[in-house]
C-alpha cells in the first residue's frame, strides 16, 4: 500500500479534521519514517485551513513528548540531580519545539501571502484577458462592417471613374476632331470660326456634364450611405420587436402550460371521483342482491305457510269449501309478490 492510500483510508475512516492530521502524522512517522510537517500534512489530507495540521502536528509531538520522556531518577543518583537533569531534558524539548513552531510560523505566513499574491495576479491577468478578448471581438465587428462598406464605395466609384473615363474618352476625340479640323482647314479657320466656337461650347458642354456627373455620383454615394443607416436602423427595430414577440409567446406559453396542468388535477380528481362512485354502485348492487335473493326467499315461505294454512282449514271445512278454498289458495300461490323498484333497479 502506498503513502496515499492510507491517508484515504483514513479519511474514510475518520470524519473529524484534528482526527485526521493526527492520524497522517503518526503514518508518517512511525511507517514511513518520515519527519512530519505542516505542509506535507496539508498537501496529504487538504482538509480546513492552515492552521488545523499545525494544531495537529503540535498536539502530537506533544503526545510523543509526554510518551517518550526520559526518567533519570535512578537509586544511585540524589533527587535533586535527577529533577534538575529532567527539568533540562524538558527545557531543550521545549525550546527545540518552539524554534521549529516560529519557523513554521513564519513558513506558513510567507506561504499564505505567496499563495494570496498569485492568485490576486490570476485574477487580474483573467480580467485582462476578458477586456483584451471583448475588445478584440468588437474591434473585429468594427473593421468586417467597415470593410463591407469600403467594398461597396469601391464598387461604386469604380463605375464612376468607368463613367469617367468613358467621358474622358469622348472629350479627347472631341479635342482630336477640333485638332484634325484646325489642321486641314488651316487656310480656312477665319471662315469656320463659328464652327470652332460651336465645338470648344461642346467641349464645355461636355466638360460641365463632367462634373455634374461626378457630383451625382457623390449624391449617390452619400444616398447610398443614409440608406445604409437608414437600413440598420429598420433592423434594430426588427429586432426589437422579435424580442418583444418572443417574451409575448413566452407568457402565453407559460399560461397554457399551467391551464394544462390545472386541466390534469382536474382530470384526475374527476377520475378518483368516478372510481369512488363506481365502488359505491358496486356495493350498491351487490346489496340489492342480497335484497332480492331475501325477498324470494320470504316469497317462498309465505307460499309454504299459506298452502300449509290452505290444507288445514280444508280439513276442518266441508268438501266443496275445502275445494274452493284449494282453488283460491292455488290462485293466490299463482300471483307474484311486486316488491318496490328501487332507484338502482331503474337504473340497470
Amino acid at each position: 500500500m502506498t503513502l496515499e492510500t492510507d491517508v484515504e483510508e483514513v479519511r474514510q475512516r475518520l470524519s473529524e479534521t484534528q482526527h485526521i492530521y493526527r492520524e497522517v502524522c503518526a503514518l508518517l512517522f512511525f511507517r514511513y519514517g518520515e519527519t512530519p510537517t505542516a505542509n506535507r500534512l496539508y498537501q496529504l489530507v487538504r482538509k480546513g485551513s492552515m492552521s488545523a495540521p499545525a494544531k495537529a502536528l503540535r498536539d502530537f509531538w506533544a503526545e510523543m513528548r509526554e510518551k517518550t520522556r526520559v526518567d533519570v531518577g535512578q537509586p544511585d543518583l540524589p533527587r535533586e540531580v535527577a529533577a534538575a537533569a529532567g527539568e533540562l531534558a524538558v527545557r531543550l524539548w521545549r525550546l527545540s519545539m518552539d524554534e521549529a513552531n516560529g519557523s513554521l510560523g513564519a513558513f506558513r505566513l510567507d506561504a499564505e501571502r505567496a499563495v494570496e499574491a498569485a492568485q490576486q495576479q490570476a485574477r487580474e491577468a483573467q480580467a485582462c484577458s476578458e477586456a483584451a478578448g471583448a475588445a478584440r471581438d468588437e474591434a473585429l465587428r468594427t473593421l468586417n462592417t467597415e470593410r463591407q462598406r469600403s467594398a461597396a464605395l469601391e464598387s461604386q466609384l469604380a463605375a464612376q471613374q468607368a463613367a469617367n473615363a468613358s467621358l474622358r474618352e469622348q472629350l479627347a476625340g472631341a479635342r482630336s476632331e477640333v485638332i484634325t479640323a484646325n489642321a486641314a482647314l488651316g487656310d480656312a479657320r477665319r471662315d469656320f470660326s463659328v464652327e470652332l466656337e460651336k465645338l470648344r461650347e461642346s467641349a464645355a458642354h461636355n466638360e460641365q456634364r463632367l462634373a455634374a456627373a461626378e457630383r451625382r455620383a457623390l449624391l449617390e454615394i452619400e444616398t447610398e450611405r443614409s440608406a445604409a443607416s437608414q437600413a440598420r436602423k429598420q433592423l434594430q427595430q426588427a429586432n426589437e420587436r422579435i424580442g418583444a414577440l418572443e417574451a409575448s409567446h413566452r407568457l402565453e406559453r407559460d399560461a397554457l402550460r399551467d391551464d394544462l396542468a390545472g386541466a390534469k388535477a382536474r382530470l384526475a380528481a374527476s377520475d378518483a371521483q368516478r372510481g369512488e362512485l363506481e365502488q359505491r354502485l358496486e356495493q350498491k348492487d351487490h346489496e340489492l342482491a342480497r335484497a332480492t335473493e331475501t325477498s324470494v326467499d320470504l316469497r317462498r315461505r309465505i307460499e309454504s305457510l299459506s298452502v300449509k294454512l290452505a290444507m288445514s282449514r280444508d280439513h276442518f271445512a266441508s268438501p266443496d269449501k275445502a275445494s274452493r278454498r284449494r282453488a283460491q289458495t292455488g290462485r293466490l300461490a299463482a300471483r307474484p309478490v311486486k316488491f318496490p323498484v328501487t332507484p338502482l333497479q331503474r337504473k340497470g
